[in-house]
């Protein structure tokens, strides 16, 4: 069976992404020692995935509102390769989607404006019932739209 993850060796030696997100690091990012505080990659990774589904035409405030289908995040991780801090400047890429019936596992790298990598990462999300939280098939505009990464 084919792992629904992607390895750091993966993330890392992935050709440049398709799509990416600017990002500035703000003043609230950063921690006591100056640098972006570890849980605010996760965020950033979730800021670029949710600007990319927006971008390819999905209203997911209205999505929300319909309720039929949610898609919570099952697993999450990230490896922090360099610091980042206060007034930098970087970039997002979602670089890949492995979609499966009832989930999907994207992934993320995040880069300086020199080009030099400071992150990768990746989430899991299970599409599931919003009333019964029960798994269910993800949404064929969305499985479509992160299989085209």
């Amino acid at each position: 069976m084919e792992s629904d993850r992607f390895s750091r060796e993966e993330l890392l030696a992935a050709p440049p992404a398709k799509w990416s997100w600017p990002l500035r690091v703000r003043l609230q990012d950063v921690d006591a020692a100056g640098v972006v505080f570890f849980a605010r990659y996760l965020e950033f990774f979730h800021d670029a995935l949710m600007a990319y589904l927006d971008e390819q035409g999905f209203d997911l405030p209205r999505l929300l509102e319909e309720g039929e289908v949610l898609a919570p995040v099952k697993h999450a991780e990230a490896d922090y390769l360099r610091p980042l801090r206060f007034g930098q400047r970087c970039a997002v890429e979602v670089l890949a989607a492995k979609v499966e019936t009832t989930q999907v596992t994207v992934a993320y790298r995040l880069r300086l404006e020199d080009g030099t990598i400071a992150a990768v990462g990746q989430s899991v999300h299970v599409a599931v019932d919003a009333r019964s939280f029960e798994r269910r098939e993800l949404p064929d505009g969305i499985a479509s739209a992160l299989e085209c990464l």
